[in-house]
Parts: structure tokens; C-alpha cells; sequence
């Protein structure tokens, strides 16, 4: 079959990594499979066209209201007869599931990685838009309940398939003597990394050390916070890695204060590093996270807990953080395979079609 995988840009973050973890190994693709972005490509184009796939970009803005997405798309399914139109992310799924019936496409996946903000008229419209599709997976077990409790999907459509979490080149971590905190994510709003540098610098320890990974829209009012706390000799903002196993492999511990996280592939990745976690208690992350055996949970609203959690899992002994940390590895491993995804995925795409 002709698959076709669209999703709004193919730089950088959870939804491009996801790509790159699932054409890590070629050999397990039984399918033809075409990858496109409506807005900018990056990172992610670059490693997907080194493997040989086929990549498009369109380059256009990728916002709801403009409707030329989706005629954009309608040519470029008409000419390229796809079997499937996987799409993911809210623009894609709204352009290009309706570009795709359109088009006559057989069958039409979306995919929810998140949890939408809409308003009432944005999940009617939504609602419309998924009863267009055989399938709407869901990257969690809470993004699929939110959605049907919104009403903007039916219980019938949903199938939850998980991330993958791609094999770290790094195999065994070095303990700091230092207490390093590292935090991996896009600098967004919603991923709440002010909350975490606000809550740092407030730290008895002022030996410990915070390295954030990562490259965004906040990028500058980060830093100007972290020059208003004067703790610019202990937080780092290193920008976006390909790589970020090597930052973990040197932490203590790993923080991921959003505010919503659909999944949180970059909590699984430190966990399959055997690094000990304090994320928010929001979206999928409690689903792989259980307090105080794989990893340590907080309200990203509640700065006092927030400071109390970390506060107390710094004063923690060595044995303490490395046991937790044992356990996260322990449950990571064979949980979230690259294997099982494309497997997961591919027999999802022959079901519909058949």
C-alpha cells in the first residue's frame, strides 16, 4: 500500500521524533510510505530524506482557518493515489482528512497527540472532521477519554497506540557528583519551563546544576528570567540536540513541568536511561509514571508542591534516586518498542483497508 504520513511541520519535537523512531529500521516497513509537513520541514526532513524516504514540504502557513491548505493537499493526494492518509496534529487532521475524502482516498487516520483547547463551535467542527475517519488514534488512554468526554469523538472510532521510544546510543549513565537537572522539551508556553527555573532558584543546594535542552518561542524570555534570578552560573540552555541522551546520561534526575502532555516522549527516554523523574501529574505521563516506584509526580499549577517534591528528591540518598530510577528503566524496557509500534500501526492500516 501507498501510505501517506502528514502532519504540520517536520523540525523538531515529539511528533517528528515519533517519524524518526518509526523509519529507524526500514526492513520492518512492509508498506510505501510518503512523508509531508503543511508547514516547515528541518531536523526531521533532513534525517527522513538521509534514509530515502519520500518528503514534501509545503510550506504554507499551518493554521485552521486557511482554507488553501486543503486545496494544496486535494492535488497533491489526487496525484500521488494514496491508499491511506495518516494525518496528525490539528491542522493536518483538519485539512488533511477532508482533503482526502475529497480526493477519494480509501481510508483517512487522524491522530490526536495532545489535548485540544476548543470551543464549542471548534468541536463540532472536530466532531465532523473524525466522522470522516476509520480511525482516530489516540497517543494515551487520556487523550482518547477527553476526547469522547468532549464529545468530539466516539468510542467506536478511538484506538490508543503508544509512542515509540526509540533505543538510546547512550548504554550506561555517569553519575555526576554534582546534582544535575536536566529538562528536554520545546520552549513553549504550555511546556511550563519558567515554573521550573522559578522553582530552581529557589534551591538550598546551590551546587546543583539545571541544563535545559531544547529550542522555541520562549527561548529569550527564558533567559531573560534567568538573568532576573541571577542564576546564570546554574542553568544552561543548550538548544535543540538530535542527541539528548547525552545530557540525561550525565543527570541526576529529569523534569518535565508541562502543563499538558498528550504523551511525554521525553519522559521515556530518560526512563529507559534509568534516570529518575518528577513530571507533572498530567495527561499520559501518570499512565507510565507511578509515584515513588518508577518516578515522582506533581500539580504544574502548584508551585509550592513543586518546590517540595524537589526540594525533598534532592536531599534524597544516592541509593534512594537509583533505585527509582532502576524501576523506570525496568518498566520502559519492551513497553514502547520501536518493533511493536510499526507492527501496531501497519496491522491498524491493513484492517481499515481490507
Amino acid at each position: 500500500m501507498k501510505i501517506v504520513r502528514l502532519t504540520t511541520l517536520l523540525d523538531f519535537g515529539g511528533q517528528e521524533r515519533k517519524f524518526i523512531s518509526f523509519t529507524q529500521d526500514a526492513t520492518l516497513l512492509k508498506n510505501d510510505y510518503y512523508f509531508a509537513a503543511i508547514g516547515y520541514g528541518g531536523h526531521a526532513e533532513r534525517v527522513l530524506l538521509s534514509r530515502d524516504f519520500n518528503v514534501t514540504i509545503f510550506n504554507q502557513k499551518p493554521s485552521i482557518s486557511n482554507l488553501n491548505n486543503m486545496w494544496i493537499l486535494y492535488k497533491w493526494f489526487k496525484k500521488i493515489k494514496p491508499d491511506v492518509v495518516h494525518t496528525a496534529a490539528a491542522e493536518a487532521n483538519f485539512h488533511g482528512t477532508i482533503a482526502a475524502k475529497l480526493a477519494g482516498v480509501k481510508v483517512v487516520i487522524a491522530e490526536e497527540i495532545g489535548f485540544p483547547n476548543h470551543s464549542k463551535k471548534a468541536q463540532f467542527v472536530f466532531r465532523q472532521v473524525y466522522k470522516l475517519c476509520n480511525k482516530v488514534i489516540c497517543v494515551s488512554k487520556a487523550v482518547k477519554n477527553f476526547l469522547i468526554e468532549i464529545k468530539e469523538l466516539k468510542s467506536d472510532k478511538a484506538v490508543v497506540i503508544y509512542n515509540p521510544v526509540g533505543i538510546s546510543k547512550v548504554t550506561k549513565r555517569v553519575i555526576s557528583k554534582d546534582f544535575i537537572i536536566v529538562c528536554v522539551g520545546r520552549f513553549e508556553k504550555v511546556k511550563n519551563q519558567q515554573l521550573l527555573i522559578k522553582v530552581f532558584s529557589k534551591l538550598d543546594d546551590t551546587s546543583a546544576k539545571l541544563i535545559l535542552v531544547g529550542e522555541g518561542r520562549e527561548r529569550q524570555n527564558l533567559e531573560k528570567l534567568i538573568t532576573d534570578l541571577n542564576c546564570q552560573e546554574r542553568v544552561e540552555i543548550v538548544g535543540f540536540s538530535a542527541e539528548p541522551e547525552k545530557y540525561l546520561s550525565k543527570a541526576t534526575l529529569f523534569v518535565l513541568p508541562s502543563l499538558s502532555e498528550g504523551f511525554g516522549i521525553a519522559v521515556l527516554e530518560a526512563m529507559q536511561l534509568g534516570l529518575p523523574c518528577l513530571c507533572s501529574n498530567v495527561g499520559g505521563i501518570p499512565e507510565f509514571v507511578t509515584e515513588n516506584k518508577t518516578g515522582w509526580l506533581f500539580n504544574p499549577n502548584n508551585e509550592n508542591e513543586f518546590f517540595a517534591k524537589l526540594s525533598q528528591i534532592c536531599k534524597m540518598p544516592e541509593e534512594k534516586l537509583s533505585q527509582i530510577g532502576a524501576n523506570a528503566q525496568a518498566y520502559v524496557v519492551n513497553r514502547f518498542s520501536e518493533i511493536d509500534y510499526v507492527r501496531n500501526l501497519e496491522n491498524l492500516y491493513q484492517k481499515c483497508y481490507d
